[in-house]
């Protein structure tokens, strides 16, 4: 091969890794939404994106329930419930493993949903 070839084979290469990664990291993102559940009627109670950092509150049976999200995670946290089972989940990725985090106590679950 001559190095004309070899450098356009180079510069086609690049370019294919470039738009791939492309595709890969940017474009196909979307934003990655997580929804706080009823568990005994199904509904919504709260739906936010977890890739913007925030905190929210709200009532449940047994007092409140308070969800924090940050870098693109989230977390019950400061849960009036007996057990503490749903704080002691920690943070969960928004991305790969979509693990929900369920307050049996307060009928609550936060799980995360694409769109």
């Amino acid at each position: 091969m001559k190095k004309k070839e070899i450098i356009i084979i180079g510069i086609i290469a690049l370019l294919a890794v470039f738009y791939l990664a492309y595709n890969f990291l940017i474009k196909n993102q979307a934003h990655t939404y997580a929804e706080v559940k009823d568990l005994e009627s199904g509904e919504v109670l709260l739906r936010f994106d977890v890739n913007e950092d925030a905190y929210y509150e709200f009532e449940v049976p047994n007092g409140f329930f308070h969800v924090e999200v940050k870098d693109g995670h989230y977390h019950a946290t400061d849960v009036d419930c007996p057990n503490q089972d749903c704080v002691n989940f920690g943070w969960m990725p928004s991305l790969g493993v979509y693990t929900p985090i369920i307050c049996i106590p307060n009928g609550i679950m936060v799980e995360v949903v694409d769109e």
